[in-house]
């Protein structure tokens, strides 16, 4: 009986096998079911799929670049916190390392300084310039200092003619960046004065430049009273009258006046009260070249825009050998620094007033007078003679 149950099954297979079509056979069964024609009534070629109780829904797919997702990597609150510390840890490794370059340098060039020659007079200054090149760079570089001061405290100052004074005088600067604090005084004059030296003043001069003058600091309208001061000391030997007593008495006498900052009596007047003899002359060269002398100088009154911008008082005191005039100007150090044609002093003036000592007597004077008593004692022995003849014969 098991024989013949595995006969059974073994006929089955076989029978299955034979029923089953061959691999090649479905091969070459056209694919294309859609072509064939669908019989009325039929439901042939229609593909159903078994129901599995799952339903399938479409769902769309976003396609995102890499560097959306990128910048949604780095947004996230741990990387970023990430990258701020790398950045700040980067940040001062930088400046760790610039600083550390920095000093080292700063060291470097100190131990230079420190082994390098220094000028004694000026550590601002080479070592090996000379004393007077030093001195020089010396004023340059304090003046530069106080140009820049004077800048910064433009708005300090309620004349602008301190301000323009400052550009066109470097000599100026110093008085001038000191002036908003000072406290507008003045102080004798303490320079060396001697009988037929005239000082060359300036008006802004810190003894006297604060004080003031007409409409001003006597620094911009005092070229009146500093030229009679310069005068007066050069012909007296004395400091008694600088331009500080001399604008005050000006200012009572109502002198602090004109174009130039001062009238003509300022000299004519005051000048005679101060011990001075004073005359005035027509502005013409000759009179430069034949009055000046060791004890008479000559105040000028020069026009503008002729050896300065402004009307202003300088002071005419000598003559040179080659017949030019030396000039004490005490608006500008620049005229005050060379020799003038007398032509072109005299063409720039509107008054010359010429300045000596009241107690002098010139040399020509004192010839005329000893002729004048010779002859005249002479004349006098003559009439003696003549009435003693007389007198003889008579008796």
């Amino acid at each position: 009986m098991a024989n013949s149950m595995r006969d059974d099954r073994r006929g089955r297979r076989s029978s299955s096998r034979q029923t089953r079509p061959s691999r090649q056979q479905r091969n070459s069964r056209p694919r294309n079911r859609s072509s064939r024609a669908p019989q009325s009534g039929s439901r042939r070629g229609t593909l159903t799929r078994p129901d599995t109780g799952y339903s399938l829904r479409s769902r769309r797919v976003r396609r995102e670049s890499g560097l959306s997702n990128l910048f949604e990597t780095i947004l996230r609150p741990r990387v970023l916190l990430f990258v701020v510390i790398l950045i700040i840890v980067a940040v001062v490794m930088v400046v760790g390392v610039s600083s550390c370059i920095r000093r080292k340098h700063e060291a470097d060039n100190t131990k230079i300084e420190e082994t390098k020659p220094k000028n004694e007079q000026d550590a601002r200054v080479a070592a090996g310039v000379s004393a007077s090149m030093t001195s020089k760079f010396t004023d340059a570089l304090n003046e530069g200092e106080s140009l820049a001061k004077i800048a910064e405290n433009a708005d300090q100052y309620d004349d602008d003619r301190l301000l323009q004074l400052a550009l066109d005088e470097p000599s100026s600067r110093a008085f001038i960046a000191a002036y908003p604090k000072s406290d507008k005084s003045s102080r004798p004059y303490d320079g060396d004065i001697r009988v037929g030296e005239v000082p060359n003043l300036y008006n802004w001069d810190e003894h006297w430049g604060a004080v003031t003058y007409g409409d001003g600091p006597l620094a911009v309208t005092g070229s009146g009273p500093t030229t009679l001061a310069m005068a007066y000391m050069g012909l007296t030997g004395k400091a008694d009258f600088s331009p500080t007593e001399i604008a005050q008495q000006a200012s009572k006498s109502n002198y602090a006046d004109g174009d130039s900052g001062s009238k003509g009596e300022l000299f004519s007047k005051l000048g005679s009260t101060m011990g001075l003899t004073v005359n005035e002359y027509e502005p013409l060269a000759d009179t430069l070249l034949t009055s000046l002398g060791d004890t008479t100088v000559i105040a000028a009154e020069v026009k503008s825009d002729t050896l300065t911008d402004d009307t202003h008082w300088v002071l005419v005191v000598n003559v040179n050998s080659d017949m030019t005039v030396t000039v004490f100007d005490p608006t500008s150090t620049a005229v005050s620094s060379r020799p003038w044609p007398a032509e072109t002093i005299a063409n720039a003036s509107m008054k010359f007033f010429a300045l000596s000592p009241a107690q002098t007597t010139s040399s020509k004077d004192k010839s005329t007078d000893t002729s004048t008593s010779s002859s005249s004692s002479s004349s006098s022995s003559n009439s003696s003679s003549s009435s003693k003849k007389s007198s003889t014969a008579t008796s």
